[in-house]
């Protein structure tokens, strides 16, 4: 009877650590979960850019040209370095203003729109080149452009959720009446850390982005 009774509760126990538990979830979602709030953002953006690019002109994507790769045929009669600048100064700058936002108690929220902005930006550039262009205008953004935005989205999701939770510690800070300053000093250090970290990986995106207009973009019409 023992025997019979053991049999039974083996695989029990198995299926217990096979399964998915509670606070597994929990563990994972506190981890994680900024950052996938983030992801959602751009996500969210992505989708507006797309359904605003229905009414978009030619006007319209010039003028956001400078935050966004909207005006492509200005871009073709460029260099390898003016296209390289072009690339990196939008990124730059949506990178930087993430930093900045972060290192301000009052950062959160514009810390989510520039994510959203981001995402609306890139839903707008891939939704005007397939209504303009068909499958051809969807054959360059896969190849051409969307390698280096997406190695740029991961570093600036993954840096603003990072950006979220120093600003939101900034603001616990200020609630404090004898903040550790030896503590603050470390932190900051380790935020402009993560700061390079993420310049890198934007100058390495504008990199690939160059070396793909340049090989590629031409053969595009």
């Amino acid at each position: 009877m023992k025997g019979i009774i053991f049999s039974f509760k083996k695989p029990s126990a198995v299926h217990s650590h096979r399964g998915v538990r509670i606070p597994d979830l929990r563990s994972f979602f506190k981890r994680w979960g900024i950052t996938l709030l983030f992801v959602g953002l751009l996500l969210v953006g992505l989708a507006l850019g797309a359904v605003y690019a229905h009414g978009a002109d030619s006007e319209l994507l010039q003028a956001l040209d400078f935050l966004f790769t909207t005006n492509l045929e200005a871009r073709l009669q460029k260099g390898a370095l003016g296209i390289f600048c072009a690339c990196f100064a939008s990124d730059f700058i949506f990178i930087t203003a993430v930093y900045l936002f972060g290192m301000a108690p009052w950062g959160l929220p514009f810390e989510l729109f520039t994510v959203l902005l981001k995402g609306f930006g890139t839903g707008l550039t891939a939704a005007y080149l397939l209504l303009m262009n068909g499958l051809s205008g969807l054959g360059f953004y896969l190849l051409v452009l969307l390698p280096g935005t997406f190695l740029f989205c991961v570093a600036l999701t993954a840096f603003s959720a990072f950006a979220f939770d120093f600003s939101k510690q900034q603001f616990l800070f200020l609630l404090e009446k004898n903040p550790p300053a030896v503590c603050a000093r470390a932190r900051t250090l380790r935020y402009s850390s993560r700061f390079l970290s993420a310049l890198l990986m934007t100058f390495g995106a504008s990199i690939l982005d160059t070396v793909l207009w340049t090989l590629f973009a031409g053969t595009f019409q």
